[in-house]
């Protein structure tokens, strides 16, 4: 049982090894985007307060965090990806875990190639790969507001519409989410 005066924050929701940009397969990348988001909402609706995102920017590879995993993050620095980079190596003097995993494939794909797999180009041409973890958490942030209750429910595809599924009070607006 949760008490009412402890706040409990859910503080590790990443999904190792390596990251989406670095192996390439665009629906890994999203399933681990969903994966992560499920970590969260689960969390949040078995009483979490709220959540931190531990690894919110790491680099291509994803790491090493602190135990030598390589883990997935919303955001990858790729500072030689930058459109105004000379002379910036695609790894750190800092970084020492090497490419364990073999190449990174978003190194190989251009810039175009990456953002019609969801990486932003804008973003990219700064040095930053936006993963689609990001725009999951962007959204639990920005529509899970504070004081929000997991409400249950079962939606079993009734061919009527939304006024099927959602119970609201008359002349009020309701919001659900969900994922597929």
């Amino acid at each position: 049982e949760v008490k009412k005066d402890h706040v409990l924050l859910g503080s590790e929701a990443c999904h190792c090894p390596t990251t989406g940009y670095a192996g390439g397969d665009l629906n890994i990348a999203w399933a681990r985007a969903e994966r992560n988001a499920h970590t969260i909402l689960a969390d949040l609706a078995g009483g979490s307060n709220g959540f931190i995102e531990w690894n919110l920017i790491l680099d291509s590879i994803g790491g090493p965090n602190h135990l030598g995993n390589m883990c997935d993050s919303p955001l990858l620095a790729v500072p030689h990806r930058a459109l105004d980079a000379v002379g910036i190596p695609d790894q750190m003097d800092f970084e020492v875990a090497g490419h364990p995993f073999g190449d990174v494939h978003g190194d190989s794909k251009t810039r175009e190639e990456l953002h019609a797999e969801g990486v932003s180009s804008k973003f990219l041409d700064l040095g930053i790969a936006v993963q689609q973890m990001f725009y999951y958490v962007g959204h639990i942030t920005r529509y899970v507001r504070p004081g929000s209750r997991a409400v249950y429910g079962l939606v079993d595809g009734g061919g009527g519409g939304p006024g099927e599924r959602t119970f609201r009070p008359a002349g009020q607006d309701v919001a659900g989410g969900g994922i597929n």
